[in-house]
Formats: structure tokens, C-alpha cells, sequence
């Protein structure tokens, strides 16, 4: 029995009373007085009854059991707690492992792209100048060959009209000059 203090000492008075009220009991049974069974008989059930409202108000009033459930679902909670912190910085550590993984491919992809454009650049400006080869070999092969008329025909010249002198122009116009 778990009993504070209060409920120990109302107890033992309790006890003390129902056991003195049982003796009153017997000695009026004894000397055959009324007014002591009856005064025993109340002050039995006085203590018995204090006995029996300090146990109903314990056991009404324990909340051990709802002590032990509270203490566990706190520990069940916290264990959850903990789990769920555990995944959020693995989550963290995953998020941030894949995006150095993608910022070192992008890193990759960007110097190969360049690598590759170079190339094809280079590749390009060969064959531009293969192109360009060959095209004035050709050239040279046909004006050697006579493919080209290289006959030149003399073009149609207009000729301007000579300027004349303006002193002499002036002199026509009926002007006078210095």
C-alpha cells in the first residue's frame, strides 16, 4: 500500500477507532448497557468509514498508471522525435551530396562542350581551308585549260565635254569681266 502521510495517519486513527468502537461493542454486550454497544457500534463505523474514504479517495485519485502510460508515450514520442531528426540531416547530407554531384557534371559537361566546340572549330577551319585550296587550283587548272575566254573587250568610254574657260563663258552671257 502506498499511502502519504495524511492518508497513513487517517488510517491508523481510523483503525484505532473501529478496534476501540469494537471493544465498547463487546463490553456493553458484557454488562449488557445498550448505550455502550450503540456507542461502540458508531464509533466502528466511524473509523471504518474512514478507512474506506481514505482508500476510495486513493484509489479515485492514483494516477500512477496514467503516470506510467504519459512516461511512455513521452519516450515513444521522443524516440520519434529523434527519428525523424535522424532523416531530416540525412536528407540534408543526400540533397547536399547530389547537388556537388550535379554542380561537378555541370562543371564536366561545360569543358567538354568547349573541348568538342574547339574541335569542331578546328575541324571547320580545315576544311574551309581544304575548301578554298581547292577551289583556287580549280580556278588555276581552268584559266590554264582556256575554260576562261580571257579576251578582254574594250568597254564603251563616254568622254565628259571639255571645260571651257570661264572667263570665256562669261563673255558670252554679256557679262563683263576683270
Amino acid at each position: 500500500m502506498n499511502l502519504t502521510n495524511g492518508a497513513r495517519n487517517t488510517t491508523a486513527v481510523g483503525a484505532t477507532t473501529a478496534l476501540g468502537g469494537s471493544g465498547l461493542i463487546f463490553y456493553g454486550i458484557d454488562i449488557a448497557s445498550t448505550p455502550h454497544t450503540l456507542g461502540g457500534s458508531f464509533l466502528a463505523l466511524v473509523g471504518l468509514s474512514a478507512i474506506a474514504l481514505t482508500h476510495i479517495h486513493r484509489w479515485v485519485t492514483n494516477t500512477a498508471d496514467e503516470r506510467r502510460s504519459l512516461a511512455a508515450a513521452q519516450r515513444e514520442a521522443q524516440d520519434r522525435k529523434d527519428r525523424y531528426l535522424a532523416g531530416l540531416a540525412a536528407l540534408e547530407g543526400e540533397q547536399s551530396r547530389i547537388s556537388r554531384e550535379m554542380a561537378a557534371e555541370r562543371a564536366s559537361l561545360v569543358a567538354r562542350l568547349k573541348t568538342e566546340r574547339d574541335a569542331l572549330a578546328a575541324e571547320f577551319e580545315e576544311q574551309r581551308a581544304e575548301l578554298v585550296s581547292e577551289t583556287v587550283e580549280a580556278t588555276f587548272m581552268m584559266i590554264h585549260g582556256g575554260k576562261f575566254a580571257t579576251t578582254r573587250q574594250p568597254g564603251n568610254l563616254i568622254q565628259f565635254p571639255k571645260q571651257q574657260d570661264e572667263r570665256a563663258r562669261a563673255r558670252e552671257h554679256g557679262g563683263v569681266a576683270p
